[in-house]
């Protein structure tokens, strides 16, 4: 999974960023200063920092140039300026991108899935198991699984959250939606029917007491 470091002071914003990101099966970190920001890159270690200039403790130039003076880390500023000069700037220092605010999350996406590599093939594997995203294609083995659309979506939430615990309420949720009529055993049966269609890895899905199942590689 490819790692995203945002730094930027407006939380909002970077929450914000960080829902969006995760939702692309991007592992994201936040900071909210450029001092934080600095010990969060060396810890964390991210494959594209979302940088914005106007930062408490140290701004944004400071960090880029400090990212740039240890590794090629591909960086893309964010910024409420407009003026031409602070982007050349940003791309002299190092940086790779540049955007200014307000600005579309789609337009981001498409910078960051750019640099990251990322595309619609993205594709969970665990021993002879794959699914696709793009083609919402389970395969063990040789063969072809055959999922409803509710198991599908079930099973991408369990990949999305892995090594979670998750609440029958939660799977509930993010299954069927705010305005269901269904009780949460709905989401025992969703969970026994993935299971069987899972084979020998069912043992994927665990069951946690108490609280409700988690996806975890043996």
């Amino acid at each position: 999974m490819k790692r995203l470091l945002i730094i930027e002071d407006e939380k909002e914003l970077a929450l914000s960023l960080e829902s969006h990101f995760f939702n692309l099966e991007i592992e994201t970190k936040i900071s909210l200063n450029g001092e934080d920001g600095i010990k969060q890159y060396n810890e964390f270690k991210p494959d594209l920092v979302l940088l914005d200039i106007n930062l408490p403790l140290k701004n944004g130039w400071e960090v880029c140039e400090y990212i740039r003076s240890k590794s090629e880390t591909p960086i893309i500023m964010m910024t409420a300026r407009d003026s031409e000069l602070d982007e050349i700037h940003g791309l002299e220092i190092g940086a790779d991108d540049y955007i200014i605010k307000p600005f579309s999350i789609n337009v981001l996406s498409t910078k960051v899935k750019k640099i990251l590599k990322l595309n619609s093939q993205t594709i969970y594997s665990y021993k002879n198991l794959i699914y696709t995203y793009r083609d919402e294609i389970l395969k063990i083995g040789n063969e072809r699984v055959s999922l409803s659309v509710r198991e599908k979506d079930l099973l991408e939430y369990f990949i999305k959250n892995k090594n979670k615990p998750l609440s029958r309420s939660n799977i509930l949720l993010e299954i069927w939606g705010m305005d269901n009529e269904f009780d949460e055993r709905a989401s025992d049966t969703l969970v026994k029917r993935l299971r069987k269609k899972l084979g020998s890895y069912e043992e994927l899905i665990g069951t946690v007491r108490g609280v409700g199942y988690i996806f975890e590689e043996k």
